[in-house]
């Protein structure tokens, strides 16, 4: 179903926001819109269908709507590049022709866009049909066995437990702690952890049932019934009442027993796998939370639950020793009396700690290697480990034991189905890669995954996107790094997330699911390794791959490319192709075939000459381009006219330069950059190497100016002479800028002046006689939302003075090299958010100032005290 709603978005999003203009066919377009909503809902409705993945035939719809959609996608973005050709005004006739002549002669007339809007109405109509009536329909409604809630009671301990002493420890602590306001604890994580353990071992520890009266144990699961939830646990607290209590029909007279028994016993309730905040919605009026002594334990895959009121206890992984104990303990726990001598665990141990970390130290999956490898002789050991894959994704060969692949699907399955694609999205990226967030939100975003609709008042589409991984995040399915400022990658507009990785268990799920459902095909080559039979299948029969990725050893692909021709569907919108050092050669002349891609990324890849080939701009509904560590020193000029054109990633082999970086290193290309392609971009990360003095004052401002004024840019390093002050302060000026660096610009003037107005900006490093006036000045409203600070070599630098209320955010303070500033400004104890101050090569006199020297403060160590970490040298 989630590839239905994207499908959907895609196209609502482009008939909100790019073709309600359309000559002729505005009604038509309107009354595919109208429709497309239909299925919209109709979609959420079978999304919710216990046998939505069960079912031929929603299968059959979706892979007919998702063909519907990329046909009114095409033929809608075509026409309206056509109409907005024809719109320019302010571009002369000459100009027009030389930009889109070589494009507008395929573009399709208004009457082919009305017949073809016509067709594909026509065919909306009928899926419509069809899902209404499915949807009214009882014929598919069985649930398949393997679908049902694996439920575990209390009583149903594992035999084999490993580590989460300290865990067990804390946590009775906290169950029998009085008078502890938040009664609720958490333990959260992701599927097959061991929370459902651990919270067995606290139920039944000595001292939990030694502190209450009564005891209760309830596996919610995310096939939610209330009523049972609550009647079941009050049983347990009142077993003399057990008959009048199954009487109770009513959730209301449920909810007020179960909160009055908790004020008059001390009770301790357990609510086992709780997924959906909803559903704590419903149960929470049934504890008294704060106002008793009873205590409540739930376990849920949800970060969300309960988020305000609780305790969270988030479970981690195994460590590797503690995984070969429990591999061990599963696997060698008996006897071998009749299957021969029993191996000797020395001679395992090396095998069965890399089989730890193929199961990425999941209790689970662990648990379930060693049931099978349960009498097994040692060389048995090597073939399971080089087949790790097969057994815990499908349960094959080891019997009915599925309970791996089960758990992780049920996380996958009950995921919002705005959520799905998303996640699935995430199996591109390579194993155990830090994926760097801005970079996958601009790929959502590009990919149709954000929709418009789903926008709040006052947020932005990347508000979406960082609230989804957030989403995610908070459900375990993904892990995510927060805002280090120590560390070089910066977060450009939002600080909440860096990076995210996935589990490897989880990304496994990423790619099974992913190609199962027509999403996503992902191609692994090994190194050394055959041609594997899955590029063989893509050529032979392509026609339910809409995004394809390759990842892994470039010979293997060139080898096929030197003997193949890799017929690729045309109708392909995805293409990623990050081999190691791939000779990109063959596929840059099947652009043609290639030529409704919207998202493009080719990565490692070795252009001739260095040098994009000019056939990139036929792909006119290109939205994001990648040439990210490729040796791409020359673009074309058709580049800077695709039109849909949303991110240009050419980060190069210099590993200082930062993502979606635009290496400028003449004047005629920084005009480009700057005048056609800054405008239009929705990120443009800048660095201009060449000198920019020579252009003269007049010049200089300008381009500056216009910089400035542009909205894309997000961050920018200047590695070059300018020599003049900068351009004075306007409104509006650098409104989304985060990170700027400043080398050997030899700035006159009151700098900090304009840069501290700089409402967004986070990151500033002057460096290299960057400035060259004697005094610097930050007043009391300059550089709101500032984290990191460098001054660097800046040899005339003497005084610097901050006023209170400036830099209120700042983080870390770094000054290197500014040989004559006399003492660190008073300023700085007022900013009390400082956590780094580090000084490097500086005067003695000016170190000694700032430190305590035989119980005696220097002259400005009141200036610095309040500043946890400082590092003078």
């Amino acid at each position: 179903m989630e590839i239905v709603q994207l499908a959907g978005g895609t196209l609502r999003d482009l008939l909100i926001e790019e073709v309600k203009f359309l000559y002729g066919v505005s009604d038509r377009v309107e009354e595919v819109e109208r429709d497309l909503k239909t299925i919209h809902c109709f979609l959420k409705d079978v999304d919710a269908r216990p046998d939505r993945y069960n079912s031929a035939t929603v299968r059959n719809h979706v892979a007919e709507l998702e063909d519907v959609a990329v046909r009114a996608e095409i033929v809608l973005e075509k026409y309206a590049i056509d109409v907005t050709s024809k719109r320019q005004d302010d571009i002369t006739l000459k100009e027009k022709l030389k930009r889109y002549v070589c494009i507008l002669c395929e573009y399709l007339s208004v009457y082919l866009v009305g017949k073809e809007t016509e067709a594909i109405r026509s065919c909306v109509a009928d899926l419509a049909n069809s899902l209404k009536s499915m949807s009214t329909s009882t014929g598919e409604t069985s649930t398949n066995s393997e679908d049902l809630p694996s439920y575990r009671y209390a009583h149903d301990v594992e035999p084999h437990f490993v580590g989460m002493e300290k865990d067990i420890e804390h946590l009775v602590s906290l169950v029998k702690l009085d008078n502890d306001e938040r009664s609720v604890i958490s333990i959260c994580g992701m599927g097959g952890l061991g929370k459902t353990t651990l919270a067995q071992k606290i139920y039944y520890h000595k001292d939990v049932q030694a502190s209450f009266e009564a005891h209760a144990w309830e596996c919610v699961s995310q096939q939610f019934r209330p009523e049972i939830v609550l009647r079941k646990i009050l049983t347990q607290i009142l077993p003399e009442e057990k008959k009048d209590i199954e009487d109770i029909k009513n959730l209301t007279e449920l909810v007020e027993k179960l909160h009055h028994v908790q004020k008059q016993k001390k009770c301790f309730v357990v609510m086992d796998d709780i997924w959906e905040r909803e559903h704590w919605d419903i149960l929470r009026p049934a504890f008294p939370i704060a106002k008793a002594n009873s205590r409540l334990l739930l376990t849920t895959r949800n970060e969300n639950i309960a988020s305000q009121e609780r305790i969270l206890y988030k479970l981690d992984f195994l460590t590797e020793d503690q995984g070969w104990e429990l591999l061990r303990k599963k696997a060698l726990s008996e006897v071998y009396s009749s299957q021969g001598p029993r191996p000797d665990p020395t001679q395992l141990e090396a095998i069965g700690r890399k089989m730890v970390q193929k199961c990425g130290r999941l209790p689970l999956a662990i648990s379930v290697i060693g049931g099978f490898l349960h009498h097994k002789q040692t060389w048995e050991w090597e073939n399971v480990s080089n087949n790790m894959d097969t057994y815990l994704r499908h349960g094959e060969g080891v019997g009915e034991d599925k309970r791996v692949a089960r758990v992780l699907d049920l996380s996958y399955n009950v995921l919002p189905y705005y959520l799905k694609p998303c996640f699935l999205y995430l199996g591109c990226f390579k194993e155990d890669e830090e994926i760097d967030t801005e970079r996958l939100y601009l790929l959502w975003m590009a990919e149709g995954l954000i929709a418009v609709e789903e926008k709040g008042r006052n947020e932005t589409l990347r508000d979406v996107a960082q609230r989804y991984l957030n989403e995610l995040a908070l459900r375990c399915m993904v892990q995510v790094r927060g805002d280090d400022i120590s560390e070089i990658k910066f977060s450009t507009v939002y600080n909440k997330f860096t990076s995210c990785r996935l589990h490897d268990l989880m990304r496994d799920l990423c790619l099974s699911k992913g190609e199962e459902e027509g999403f996503m095909k992902v191609m692994e080559l090994s190194q050394g390794g055959t041609i594997p039979s899955s590029i063989n299948s893509i050529t032979a029969n392509n026609n339910d791959i809409r995004r394809l990725t390759i990842l892994g050893d470039g010979e293997v692909l060139e080898k096929y490319i030197l003997s193949h021709d890799l017929k690729l569907k045309t109708s392909l919108r995805s293409l990623l192709i990050s081999p190691r050092e791939f000779e990109f050669t063959r596929i840059a002349n099947d652009f043609n075939e290639l030529k409704f891609l919207k998202t493009l990324i080719l990565e490692n890849c070795l252009f001739e000459d260095g040098k994009l080939p000019s056939e990139v701009g036929k792909l006119i509904h290109l939205k994001y381009l990648s040439l990210r560590w490729s040796n791409v020193d020359e673009l074309p000029l058709s580049v800077c006219y695709l039109p849909y054109l949303q991110t240009l990633d050419l980060r190069g082999f210099k590993p200082n330069l930062q993502l979606l970086d635009i290496r400028v290193w003449d004047y005629d290309a920084l005009w480009i950059v700057v005048d056609e392609m800054m405008t239009r971009l929705r990120e443009t990360h800048l660095s201009v190497i060449f000198d920019l003095h020579g252009l003269g004052q007049d010049l200089v401002l300008g381009i500056l100016r216009k910089m400035f004024m542009s909205h894309s840019l997000i961050t920018l390093g200047i590695n070059s002479r300018i020599g003049f002050n900068l351009p004075c302060y306007q409104p509006g000026m650098c409104p989304n800028l985060v990170k700027l660096q400043l080398n050997y610009s030899e700035i006159e003037g009151d700098v900090m002046q304009v840069l501290g107005n700089f409402p967004m900006l986070k990151v500033l490093e002057l460096a290299y006689r960057a400035f060259i006036d004697t005094e610097m000045i930050c007043h009391a409203t300059a550089f709101p939302q500032l984290k990191r600070l460098v001054l660097f070599r800046l040899p005339n630098l003497e005084k610097w003075k901050v006023e209170e209320g400036a830099m209120p955010n700042l983080s870390q303070l770094g000054i290197y090299q500014c040989t004559k500033l006399e003492m660190i400004p008073d300023g700085l104890r007022f900013i009390t958010t400082l956590q780094e101050l580090t000084t490097a090569e500086m005067p003695r006199q000016f170190n000694e100032r700032l430190m305590v020297v035989n119980g005696e403060a220097g002259q400005d160590y009141h200036k610095v005290r309040h500043i946890p970490s400082r590092k003078l040298r």
